[in-house]
């Protein structure tokens, strides 16, 4: 096997033996770091559950500590202004600053030393390299900038592995499409990375102007398949931003476990979870000075524990979504992938693709309630459909659905997408 396929070999297809003890090797150093530099808010959390530096040995004793939550940041950075006291590294050591989304509430602050963006960057050429780019190539991405986006992050991941970055934005206008769409007609990019809907609304634009995305524009817009999401593993910009990415064998995402070490725990149990069975996404950065030890992302993931053919010998895991978006049907939790699921078997609401909500209600509900958009022209029976729709959710999650069909553009676009949970 070539050693092509991988952008660092040495460390992507380390024996396990080794890797755990590289791993065990980085969180000492990062455990000496919270009492040595210090780091006062992960010193007193250790603290508090009565632990000593000497009682966190190894990777073993890791789960003696406890979670941390972006909750617990937030409060930090209102009592101690304006970075809070869980900072690795001086202000003066830091090259830039960044803002999570806030998507979950108010937004915490983000910096990064040098070495910081070097660690992220070598977690993007490994994951960058699966998708198949080679310096010397280009790529297009749509990536907003500002300081919660991930476009910094991204354009410089890829300018650092060699590659041509055509940064071209989010589409914000018909001047700006335009100017983007005659940009990639002149460059023809080797690869794009685009999201949401900027790939079909820039394709359509070129339409409109008279061109053949594909011919003119080397642009194919990708597939939709729900499980597209499954090809890549963030722990977020405050985090590692590319956490993993699929192989070719495309079976959940590789993960950087040199750089940080991925736990799956039980969201009601604690517990570590195994092969296949979902839990919370739980993260210690590694080999970065503005560490995180134990960082809960309330993200829902699983692991793929088996041997990959590729040869890597880093684990693999599937992101499932959010734990905010975990709607509980009867004693079943559902996400919003598993209701994708289900609608891509059927072409009538998936085929082109039609948006979806789940109406969650303030309790457990008895059944999934779900709005799915739908084509009244095209000859469907929206009753049967309805009755189809019903049976599958049945077979394949264990839950009784009641579904709503509402014409197509009923349900409402948020910025690149609909809102996949909404309460009632």
């Amino acid at each position: 096997m070539s050693d092509d396929r991988y952008y660092d070999a040495t460390i992507q297809t380390m024996p396990r033996e080794a890797l755990d003890r590289l791993r065990e090797e980085r969180l000492g150093r990062q455990l000496d770091r919270v009492w040595s530099v210090p780091v006062p808010f992960f010193r007193k959390k250790l603290e508090a559950a009565g632990l000593r530096r000497t009682d966190v040995r190894g990777l073993d004793d890791l789960s003696l500590i406890p979670t941390t939550r972006k909750d617990e940041l937030r409060r930090s950075e209102e009592e101690h202004p304006p970075f809070g006291d869980y900072r690795g590294a001086p202000l003066s050591a830091c090259v830039r600053l960044g803002a999570s989304t806030g998507t979950s509430g108010r937004p915490t602050l983000i910096l990064w030393t040098r070495r910081d963006l070097e660690v992220d960057y070598a977690a993007s050429a490994r994951g960058r390299w699966r998708w198949g780019l080679r310096p010397g190539m280009s790529l297009a991405n749509a990536h907003p900038f500002g300081t919660n986006a991930g476009g910094w992050h991204f354009s410089h991941g890829i300018e650092a592995l060699g590659v041509l970055n055509i940064p071209s934005g989010p589409p914000v206008g018909d001047r700006h499409v335009r100017d983007v769409v005659e940009v990639w007609r002149r460059l023809r990019p080797d690869m794009y990375r685009l999201f949401g809907n900027v790939a079909r609304t820039y394709a359509d634009a070129a339409r409109a102007a008279g061109l053949d995305p594909e011919r003119d524009l080397n642009l194919t817009v990708a597939g939709d398949h729900p499980a597209e999401q499954y090809l890549m593993a963030s722990s977020g910009l405050e985090a590692l931003p590319l956490l993993g990415s699929a192989c070719e064998e495309r079976d959940g995402a590789h993960l950087a476990e040199d750089l940080a070490i991925v736990e799956v725990i039980g969201r009601h149990t604690g517990r570590a979870c195994g092969h296949g069975e979902r839990g919370s996404l739980v993260v210690t950065v590694l080999e970065k000075d503005n560490c995180l030890l134990r960082y809960d992302l309330e993200d829902v993931v699983r692991w793929n524990l088996k041997p990959c053919p590729c040869g890597e010998t880093h684990r693999r895991l599937f992101y499932e979504g959010r734990v905010r978006d975990i709607v509980t049907v009867g004693e079943v939790e559902v996400l919003p992938i598993d209701v994708a699921l289900v609608l891509y078997e059927f072409p009538e609401v998936s085929r082109p693709s039609a948006e979806y909500q789940i109406v969650r209600g303030k309790a457990p509900a008895n059944a999934l309630r779900v709005r799915i958009e739908y084509d009244p022209a095209g000859g469907v029976d929206a009753s049967d459909l309805a009755r189809r729709l019903s049976g599958r959710f049945r077979e394949r999650l264990g839950v009784t659905a009641d579904v709503d069909l509402v014409p197509r553009g009923a349900v409402p676009r948020f910025a690149y997408k609909a809102a996949r949970v909404v309460d009632s």
